[in-house]
C-alpha cells in the first residue's frame, strides 16, 4: 500500500513539473507576440532553455533557430554568438556529427569576426572532440594542431591551454599515455595562470590522473591532486551540487594515488568521501567508485566483497562502448576469481579480454615491443655466456687436435710400410680409387641438385604463403567494408498502424553502390532509393556520401527536389574526378493524407499498384553542378503498394543473358495479392533468384515497398 502511494506521489510530481514547464512556455509565447527589441531576445533565450526540459529535438532546433534569426534581425552580434555556440553544443549532446562538421566552420568565422575568442576556442574544441570520439583521431590531431597554431599566433593563453587539453584527449584515445600526460600538464600550466581560473581545469585534472595511473606514476598523482584541491577551494566559495560532484572526482583521484602506493587506509577514507557525493547507481562517479572500492577490497583480501562490487559494475557495462573500460573491469574480475581459487572462471574472463583487445591492440603492440626489447638484452647476456663457453671448448679442441696429429702420424707411417709391402696391388687400388672419385663427384652433383630443388620449394612456399595472407587480408577488409556499408542503411522499420514499410539491399560484389533510407518526423516520412554508377569499393564510398547527405538534409525538413539539388551540388564538380553519379528517387509522404511529394533523379519509374508512374526527366545526381531539380506530387497513394527498385531487378540476367524485364515485373505485381511490404520484397527477390537459375548477379539488387493505410 505504501509503495502504491509513493508511486502515485511520484507520478503526480512528474506531471506537475511537465505541466509547469508547459504553462511557462505558453505564457512566454503569448508575451513574445506583444514584445519587441532586446526583451524579445531574452524571451526567446528563456524559451530555448525551457525546450531542453522536453525530449523533442525538433522543437529544440526550432527554438534555437528562432533565437538566432531574431539576433540577426536586431544586429545583436554578442547574443547571436552565444546562440550559435548553444546550437553547436545541442548538436554535440545529440551526436549529430554531420551537423557539427557542417556548422562549426561558419560559426568559427562568425566568432572570429566578433573577436569572441573564448567561445571561438571552446567551439573549436567541440569539433576536435567530435572527430576524436568518432574514431577519426588523425583528423582530430590535425584540427588540434591548427587550433594551437591559431591561438599561438594571437598569443591567446586560453586558446593554447584548450588546444593542449584537446590534444591530451586525442593522445589518450590513441593509447599514447606519455604524450597525453605531457599535453595535460602543459594545459594546466597555461590555464592556471589565467585569473579567474577556467572551470575546464577540473576535467583536465581528472583526465590527467587517469593517464598517470596508466603509467603507474602514483607519486605524481599526489602532486597533481594537491594542486587540484587548491583549485577547487579557490573556485567554489559556496557549497553547491556542482561543487560537490567535482569534489567527488577530486577525492577519487586521491584514492587512485593512495591505492597505487598501497596506502589502503587513506584510500578507504577517500573512497568514503566519494561515496557521499554519488547521487545514483548509474552515475559515472558511482561506477568509478564501484571499480576502485573493488580494487581496495581485492588488495585487502576481501575477495567476496570485491566480487559483489564487480557484479554491480558489470551490470552497468551492458550499454557501454568504451572497450578499454570493458577490458579493465573484466581484468579486475579475473584477478578476483584467481584470489577465490576459481581459475576456470578467471581464464574465461581473460579470454573475453583478449577478444575485446583484438580491436584495440595498439597498446598491446607497444607493450610487446617493450617485452621484445627486454628479451633482446637477456639474449645478449646469454650470447656472452655462450661465447665464453665456446672459447673453452676451442681450447679443449686444440689440445685434442695435437693428440690427433700425433696419432695420425703414427697411422701414416704404418700405412706407408703397408703400401710398400703391398706394391703389387697398387694398380688395382688405383683403379678402385678412380671409381670412388667418380662416385663422389656424382654424389656431390646429386646433392647440389637436391639443394637447388629444396631452395626452389622454400621460395615457392613463401610466395604461396604471402599470397594467401594478402588474399585473406583483402577478404577480411572487404567483409568489414560490407558490414560497415550494411550498417549505413536501416534494417528496422516503423511499427505503425498507418504505415507498412520494408526495404532490402543485396550487393552483387562484397560491397556495392545501391542505397536506400528513410527518416520519420512525426507523420512525415522521407524515403529514398538510389543506384551509383559502377560497382565495388568506389561505388560504395560514393553511396556512403549520398546516404549521409540524405539523412542530414531530410532532418532539416527540406522538400525532395531541394534535397536532390543540395546532394548534386555536394557530389558534382571538380572533386568528382571519377565522374561518378547516382540515380535516385526521393519521396516525402504525409501519413495522415497519403499525399506524396517526390523528385526522380534519372531513376527507374516506381510501380504504384500495378502500373509505372509518369515522371519528369531530371538528370542523375553528380554529373553537372548547378542543376535545379524539379519536384512532382501525387494527391493520395493510400491503400496501394508503392514500389521502388534498382535496375538489378528488371535487368537481372540468367545463364542465357535474358533479362527479367519490366513487363514481367508489372505482371507479377498485378497478379500477386498484396499481403505486406516485406512479403512483396522477399517474393520479388525469390523470383529474381529463380530467373537467374544459378547465374552470378550482374548488378546490385535493392527494393523498397511501402503502403499508407487509411
Amino acid at each position: 500500500m505504501n509503495l502504491n502511494r509513493w508511486l502515485t506521489i511520484l507520478l503526480m510530481s512528474i506531471f506537475s513539473t511537465v505541466a509547469l514547464f508547459a504553462d511557462q512556455t505558453e505564457d512566454l509565447r503569448k508575451k513574445l507576440a506583444q514584445t519587441k527589441g532586446p526583451e524579445r531576445i531574452t524571451i526567446l533565450q528563456n524559451l530555448y532553455d525551457l525546450s531542453l526540459e522536453f525530449d523533442d529535438l525538433d522543437y529544440q532546433l526550432r527554438c534555437i533557430n528562432q533565437l538566432i534569426d531574431e539576433c540577426q534581425k536586431q544586429d545583436a552580434t554578442h547574443e547571436e554568438a552565444d546562440a550559435r555556440v548553444l546550437k553547436i553544443i545541442l548538436f554535440y549532446n545529440n551526436d549529430l556529427n554531420d551537423s557539427i562538421y557542417e556548422q562549426v566552420p561558419p560559426t568559427l568565422e562568425f566568432l572570429a569576426s566578433t573577436q569572441n575568442w573564448k567561445n571561438y576556442y571552446e567551439t573549436w574544441t567541440v569539433l576536435v572532440e567530435t572527430f576524436n570520439f568518432a574514431g577519426q583521431t588523425n583528423t582530430g590531431m590535425k584540427e588540434v594542431n591548427a587550433m594551437y597554431e591559431d591561438a599561438k599566433m594571437r598569443n591567446d593563453r586560453y586558446g593554447m591551454g584548450m588546444a593542449y587539453y584537446a590534444m591530451g584527449n586525442v593522445y589518450a584515445n590513441m593509447y599514447n599515455h606519455e604524450e597525453a600526460a605531457d599535453s595535460y600538464q602543459k594545459s594546466i600550466d597555461l590555464l592556471m595562470k589565467i585569473d579567474p581560473h577556467p572551470l575546464q581545469l577540473s576535467d583536465i585534472f581528472a583526465y590527467y590522473v587517469d593517464v598517470l595511473e596508466q603509467q603507474h606514476k602514483y607519486e605524481k598523482i599526489n602532486e597533481v591532486t594537491d594542486t587540484w584541491g587548491k583549485f577547487l577551494s579557490d573556485y567554489y566559495t559556496e557549497e553547491t551540487s556542482e561543487a560537490e560532484n567535482r569534489r567527488g572526482y577530486y577525492y577519487l583521484g586521491c584514492a587512485q594515488g593512495a591505492l597505487g602506493l598501497n596506502d589502503l587506509e587513506r584510500a578507504s577514507q577517500m573512497l568514503d568521501e566519494v561515496k557521499k557525493r554519488c547521487t545514483s547507481e548509474e552515475g559515472w562517479l558511482n561506477q568509478r567508485w564501484l571499480y576502485y572500492r573493488g580494487e581496495l577490497c581485492k588488495k585487502q583480501g576481501f575477495f567476496e566483497e570485491a566480487l559483489a562490487l564487480n557484479d554491480r559494475r558489470m551490470r552497468l557495462l551492458e550499454d557501454t562502448s568504451d572497450k578499454s573500460e570493458l577490458i579493465r573491469v573484466r581484468k579486475q574480475r579475473a584477478e578476483i576469481f584467481e584470489g577465490l581459487g576459481r581459475f576456470k572462471e578467471a581464464a574465461h574472463m581473460y579470454n573475453e579480454m583478449y577478444i575485446i583487445n583484438d580491436s584495440i591492440n595498439a597498446h598491446d603492440t607497444k607493450r610487446q615491443l617493450t617485452e621484445m626489447n627486454t628479451l633482446f638484452h637477456v639474449d645478449e647476456l646469454k650470447m656472452q655466456q655462450a661465447e665464453e663457453k665456446a672459447r673453452l671448448q676451442m681450447e679443449q679442441a686444440r689440445q685434442q687436435l695435437i693428440s690427433f696429429i700425433i696419432i695420425a702420424s703414427i697411422i701414416v707411417i704404418a700405412l706407408v710400410i703397408f703400401i710398400y709391402i703391398r706394391m703389387r696391388s697398387a694398380k688395382r687400388l688405383k683403379i678402385a680409387h678412380e671409381k670412388l672419385e667418380d662416385a663422389h663427384e656424382k654424389l656431390e652433383e646429386t646433392h647440389s641438385k637436391l639443394e637447388t630443388t629444396h631452395q626452389e620449394l622454400l621460395t615457392a612456399y613463401d610466395q604461396l604463403e604471402e599470397t594467401t595472407i594478402a588474399k585473406e587480408r583483402i577478404e577480411s577488409d572487404l567483409r568489414i567494408a560490407r558490414d560497415i556499408q550494411s550498417s549505413m542503411v536501416p534494417h528496422t522499420f516503423p511499427d505503425r498502424e498507418d504505415l507498412d514499410l520494408y526495404a532490402s539491399m543485396t550487393p552483387a560484389k562484397e560491397v556495392g553502390g545501391d542505397l536506400y533510407g528513410y527518416h520519420l518526423i512525426d507523420d512525415q516520412l522521407y524515403f529514398c532509393l538510389g543506384d551509383v554508377s559502377g560497382k565495388g569499393v568506389p561505388a560504395s564510398l560514393f553511396m556512403a556520401q549520398a546516404t549521409r547527405l540524405f539523412r542530414t538534409l531530410a532532418a532539416q525538413k527540406m522538400m525532395p527536389a531541394e534535397i536532390a539539388t543540395r546532394i548534386n551540388d555536394a557530389l558534382s564538380g571538380e572533386d568528382n574526378e571519377l565522374m561518378m553519379f547516382v540515380t535516385m528517387f526521393l519521396g516525402l509522404v504525409d501519413l495522415k493524407t497519403g499525399h506524396l511529394n517526390f523528385c526522380n533523379a534519372g531513376h527507374n519509374p516506381p510501380v504504384f499498384g500495378s502500373e509505372f508512374i509518369d515522371m519528369l526527366p531530371n538528370a542523375p545526381i553528380g554529373m553537372w553542378p548547378g542543376l535545379e531539380y524539379e519536384g512532382e506530387e501525387i494527391a493520395d497513394i493510400s491503400n496501394k503498394p508503392f514500389f521502388v527498385y534498382t535496375d538489378g531487378l528488371n535487368e537481372a540476367e540468367n545463364r542465357q543473358q535474358e533479362q527479367f524485364t519490366d513487363e514481367r515485373l508489372l505482371e507479377i505485381m498485378a497478379n500477386t495479392p498484396f499481403e505486406s511490404s516485406e512479403k512483396t520484397v522477399e517474393m520479388l527477390k525469390a523470383e529474381v533468384e529463380k530467373h537467374r537459375d544459378g547465374a552470378e548477379p550482374n548488378d546490385d539488387l535493392t527494393m523498397l515497398c511501402l503502403m499508407v493505410k487509411k
